[in-house]
């Protein structure tokens, strides 16, 4: 083959915010749909650089020729990089100035140049600037003589070029205050409208710099790498080395650094030579920079433009009014979709839990919680009633780092057991078990997810929960505990598979037996949905099943190397991805198993990182109805001619055949939870029949 096996990473993940930035584009959303995805667009991309384009970095720094599945030396794949991201950024820049800033003001939202200004709203501005703005304004000069000033990671600043008769021209910065709105209204209700922050500092810059002349007030902001780990296995208070990573984080290497494009070259030089970056690495973008404002000014409640239709999330049918939810999971097994379902059982169990008087002990891992949370208070409340509670809590939940050391320290002081996991491993695995003395003896119940333990992201993102009282999958999170908790070896699993010990083995094992099962009268089939796939031992298992006849279906949110429709390599794989309202989250595995179908739900995607150097959990699903609904779900993903992408064999994303009646998967999965939650419950079993089959 002259094509590489593999497709790039970092690439097909620029293909994915390209989606994203899609959704931004499409005049069919409502605007302020577009605004809020324009906004996740820019926090994606700063993540991207923070995180993996800093990593590349580091090997072309270091020399080092560690090449990509696909072929690509370091050098090349940042040239690739910075190619791409620079086109991205372009279109971002443009879409907001030339669509959604004119399509706000038709719905009655205006951002305003200050010559736009009434009076009576300068005199606001005016008063604004000088009693809450100026007070906390520092700027910092710039002298050949003196370190340049350090610039925080993502802060906006202007970089200010000052004259003054019989004197070189001085140049100084002006870091914007964090504590302060990005937008400030001026109008009223009746009039919508807003000046962006950095406006306001910049009309009144002559009151900072007396005596001078401002020649030049430019914004700009820096990329730092923020990828810092911490050596667990050295440090003798993980929770005082996060914090020590936190700081790091603020003054890790520059990567990027974006500049208004009416900066001028001599500005732009400086800037790019003190903070030690290269021509490719500077991005001069139309104003405004850093987009991420929008994802919060969209959710403005006052604003008067189209809105995206609510979907709020539905009760579950499988919950009768006044049972208890312990005493129903005793009877069956409860199958959640969020956010289309409520996870408000969820909630509804750990506080319930946290009261019971026969409740002895509490196990949960907590990964990345909200800053309210509410799961969080429960376990505190349980802690405080005396209950056995034990957190395994990841204090290295990449940018959540900060929120976990609290909640650590708060957990612990409501008398939890708070512990961290296993050395040189990230705990990722959604669980909760919670064990009682019932009347019989002691009971468990429990919780696996595929998301976070979050109120607050899971009402954005797509995810599983299954609430069980099954005796084998309770014995196995009992036996999973005390695996990461303590020093117990790992029993043969009933049911359940852990990574990083076993689970890849497990998925090898699946993949080759459909292999074996399949035969040209009865091809055998496998259809995952994950949000990454990058393991190339998985991958060229997946090719050797197409080779052998097996017809492949994935679903794969962001980065995949799989290389898919390739003659003689792929032909029978398809890959899909769907960028919509929720970001999809879910994992679903599912096996044909010679028509004896198995489907799995968990928490790992198919990376390394996630097999190798995190502990996951995947589940099978053993109820016949919640296969069929989970099936049915891959069915609607798979049907989606919306807002589906086909992954080409180049990389490309290409939109599905338009010709069919469109069919948008996330609109009728919520449809069908609205309209399972009308439909009254069995009185002896959940009997919910399963959405109904996408076309």
């Amino acid at each position: 083959m002259s094509e590489p096996k593999y497709l790039n990473r970092a690439l097909t993940w620029l293909g994915f915010n390209g989606r994203v930035l899609e959704e931004a584009q499409d005049a069919s959303n409502p605007i302020l749909e577009r605004a809020r995805f324009l906004g996740i667009f820019a926090s994606n991309l700063d993540e991207f650089f923070m995180i993996r384009v800093a990593g590349v970095r580091e090997l072309v720094r270091a020399g080092l020729d560690h090449r990509e599945p696909d072929g690509l030396a370091p050098a090349e794949l940042l040239e690739k990089i910075a190619g791409r991201a620079r086109e991205l950024s372009a279109a971002a820049a443009a879409v907001y100035l030339r669509e959604i800033v004119p399509a706000l003001r038709e719905a009655g939202v205006r951002f305003l140049a200050l010559a736009d200004l009434e009076p009576r709203e300068r005199a606001f501005l005016d008063n604004l600037f000088a009693k809450e703005i100026f007070p906390v304004l520092t700027p910092a000069a710039i002298d050949a003589l003196l370190p340049f000033p350090h610039v925080t990671n993502l802060a906006l600043y202007l970089a200010v070029r000052l004259e003054r008769e019989g004197a070189e021209p001085r140049l100084a910065i002006l870091q914007l205050p964090r504590t302060a709105p990005r937008w400030i209204q001026v109008g009223g209700k009746d009039a919508v409208r807003f000046v962006l922050l950095e406006e306001v500092i910049r009309e009144h810059m002559g009151d900072l710099f007396e005596g001078h002349t401002v020649a030049e007030a430019v914004a700009f902001r820096v990329t730092r790498d923020a990828d810092f780990a911490t050596d667990d296995q050295e440090a003798e208070d993980l929770v005082d080395a996060v914090r020590l990573v936190l700081k790091s984080r603020l003054r890790g290497d520059p990567v990027r650094l974006e500049v208004e494009e009416g900066a001028s070259d001599a500005i732009v030089a400086k800037l790019a030579g003190a903070l030690g970056l290269a021509y490719h690495d500077v991005f001069k973008l139309p104003a405004p920079l850093d987009l991420r404002f929008l994802m919060e000014f969209a959710r403005l409640p006052s604003l008067p433009a189209p809105r995206a239709e609510p979907w709020p999330p539905q009760p579950h049918p499988g919950l009768r009014p006044n049972e208890g939810i312990l005493s129903a999971l005793a009877e069956r097994d409860i199958l959640l979709f969020h956010p289309y379902e409520s996870f408000e059982p969820v909630i509804r169990m750990l506080r319930l839990a946290a009261e019971d008087p026969s409740v002895l002990a509490i196990k949960q891992t907590l990964y990345r919680t909200s800053s309210g949370s509410e799961v969080v208070r429960a376990l505190e409340r349980a802690a405080e009633n005396g209950k056995q509670v034990t957190v395994l809590l990841e204090l290295q939940a990449r940018f959540d780092e900060e929120r976990n050391v609290n909640w650590a320290r708060r957990l612990e002081d409501a008398g939890a057991q708070v512990l961290y996991g296993l050395a040189g491993l990230k705990t990722h695995a959604k669980a909760l078990l919670i064990v009682r003395r019932g009347p019989g003896g002691i009971e468990r119940y429990a919780h696996l997810g595929t998301g976070n333990y979050n109120e607050k992201t899971v009402l954005e993102y797509s995810d599983l929960s299954l609430l069980t009282a099954d005796e084998d999958l309770c014995a196995d999170l009992t036996a999973f505990f005390n695996v990461v908790t303590g020093y117990s070896e790992p029993l043969p699993w009933r049911r359940l598979a852990m990574a990083p010990q076993g689970l890849r083995q497990r998925f090898l094992g699946l993949i080759r037996r459909e292999i074996d099962k399949s035969s040209a009268e009865e091809p055998g089939q496998i259809r995952a949905k994950m949000n990454a796939l990058v393991d190339t031992t998985l991958i060229d298992a997946l090719y050797q099943a197409s080779g052998a006849g097996v017809r492949i279906d994935l679903n794969v949110r962001g980065s995949c190397l799989l290389r898919p429709g390739v003659k003689g390599l792929s032909e029978n794989i398809r890959v899909v991805t769907i960028v919509d309202r929720f970001l999809e989250h879910s994992r679903i595995f599912e096996f044909r198993n010679g028509g004896d179908i198995e489907v799995f739900m968990g928490s790992a995607d198919w990376m390394p990182r996630n097999l190798d150097r995190r502990v996951e959990l995947v589940a099978p699903i053993v109820d016949p109805e919640h296969r069929e609904r989970l099936s049915l779900i891959l069915d609607t993903f798979f049907a989606d001619n919306v807002k589906a992408r086909e992954l080409k064999s180049d990389g490309t994303l290409v939109k599905r055949d338009g010709r069919k009646k469109p069919f948008r998967a996330q609109e009728a999965l919520w449809h069908e939870a609205r309209e399972r939650a009308t439909r009254p419950p069995h009185p002896e079993q959940e009997a919910v029949r399963p959405i109904r089959k996408a076309p």
